[in-house]
């Protein structure tokens, strides 16, 4: 490996190790520890999920055929604990059909995962055979150049995934890594709240009435004085930028134009941060932390009447951030800039890459596609772990019309799956962790320091150009 590449890998470590977990795609509910676990055995009666259109066909082949390889070996997989408490169901299946392939899965975070997966790229050596990685970092990792070009591997799936997925996973026409769920943006919302501010709580009536940000702020007046909650949560001192790159995926624009240059100044940006600023200064957003009790209570006990969030957050909500609100919540699309534009965004998602150095490549690629590229398999990890696919062909089963109890009934999910089909091609890009932290400083500067929106974002492109140009 090149001089060159060890300094870039470096310095990438670097730039993740500064972030928190929060600023990863849904990384908030991990493991805190490494430990290792072993394939569960071959189920004995248990029938093995439908396979991939290409697997199927191979194992439909004539005795007159070739006969295909047979696949064996260890697989070592490096995930988080919720993802693998979603495909652990699945692996007694995984082991029928594929006997001779053990796989040894190893708990990290997701910091965890980035951190040791650069060191071992660096190394040459110590890397797992395939490891789970979040799109906000996927960039990163494609641009060391260590991982296997999957690009006809994943050929038969690049028109069954959201477009949107394959930006991050390519470099120079070749494609690193096959999606795993992506995060389309709705607006989750509490109906006791929104009732008892005089509005109709059904998802058609919100959705007409939060159809702009514009008429959300008119909104956000009169819950306030109707009601006293907040309309949505913006940490002055601590701001993710979570919502800030929602505003601005969803208009089409990111932190760098499509020739590379850098759009901290450009128009999107600037309305989305002036926007969040005027919020925040008239007393229309809670000031509370992300992933913090403070920013929990508030949507327990109604302080806070509104989420902006990806698909991944219905889970939270149901499974540990308000478990006793059923029917409390309910799923509007997020609102557009102008009266009937883009009303939705992405909001992290992941994927599964497999090293370079791996030395059981058919048998990795056989794990990634059974897992992925299945709709059995990926239905029954959404079911599990409300992890919602990138595999569009699941959209059109009857699970995601099902009405919903903990949401009042309705079908969220075919919510969501309308949703995914108007989310704009962004791509996080290599360098995001360096645009986020310069984003976060700039926040502060506008919440605390009262600078000028256009001003701060200023100085964040600044310090972002002379970090890349060094």
């Amino acid at each position: 490996m090149s001089k060159k590449m060890v300094r870039t890998l470096v310095l990438v470590l670097v730039v993740v190790l500064s972030f928190s977990m929060m600023f990863t795609g849904c990384g908030a509910k991990n493991a805190d520890s490494t430990q290792s676990t072993s394939a569960a055995p071959a189920a004995s009666a248990e029938p093995a999920p439908a396979v991939s259109a290409s697997t199927a066909a191979v194992e439909a082949s004539t005795a007159a055929e070739p006969t295909p390889k047979k696949i064996e070996g260890t697989v070592t997989v490096w995930i988080w604990d919720a993802g693998n408490k979603a495909i652990d169901p699945l692996m007694p299946a995984f082991k029928a059909k594929y006997p001779d392939v053990d796989v040894k899965v190893e708990l990290l975070t997701n910091v965890d995962v980035y951190k040791k997966m650069l060191l071992a790229l660096s190394a040459g050596e110590g890397a797992p055979d395939v490891a789970t990685y979040e799109t906000s970092n996927l960039a990163q990792v494609v641009d060391t150049g260590a991982l296997t070009d999957l690009t006809d591997k994943v050929a038969p799936y690049v028109d069954k995934i959201n477009k949107f997925k394959w930006a991050d996973a390519t470099k120079d026409g070749k494609i690193y890594a096959m999606p795993w769920d992506s995060g389309p943006v709705g607006l989750y919302y509490n109906r006791k709240v929104f009732e008892k501010a005089g509005y109709a709580s059904d998802p058609d009536s919100v959705s007409a009435l939060l159809s702009t940000w514009d008429k959300y702020y008119e909104a956000a007046k009169v819950i306030k004085q109707k009601t006293g909650s907040f309309i949505l949560s913006e940490s002055k001192e601590k701001s993710s930028g979570r919502l800030f790159q929602m505003m601005l995926w969803q208009q089409g624009a990111w932190y760098v134009k499509n020739d590379g240059s850098l759009n901290f100044t450009g128009s999107e940006a600037v309305n989305s941060l002036s926007y969040l600023d005027k919020m925040v200064k008239e007393g229309y957003a809670d000031n509370a932390e992300e992933w913090t009790q403070a920013w929990y209570d508030g949507f327990k006990n109604g302080r806070v009447a509104t989420i902006p969030a990806a698909s991944w957050m219905g889970g939270f909500l149901s499974g540990w951030i308000a478990p006793d609100a059923k029917g409390e919540w309910g799923v509007a699309p997020l609102p557009a800039w102008t009266e009937g534009g883009i009303r939705t965004a992405n909001d992290g998602g992941s994927n599964f890459v497999i090293p370079a150095q791996t030395k059981n490549l058919d048998a990795a690629w056989a794990f990634v596609e059974y897992f992925l590229g299945n709709d059995e398999n990926q239905l029954a990890i959404y079911k599990a772990a409300d992890i919602f696919p990138s595999l569009q062909s699941t959209y059109t089963t009857d699970f995601f019309n099902e009405k919903i109890d903990y949401f009042g009934g309705q079908p969220v999910r075919k919510t969501f799956a309308d949703l995914v089909k108007q989310v704009p091609d962004i791509a996080y890009t290599k360098n995001y962790s360096i645009f986020n932290a310069a984003l976060m400083t700039a926040t502060q500067k506008v919440y605390l320091k009262n600078m000028k929106p256009e001003d701060a974002l200023k100085e964040a492109q600044d310090e972002v150009q002379s970090k890349i140009d060094n």
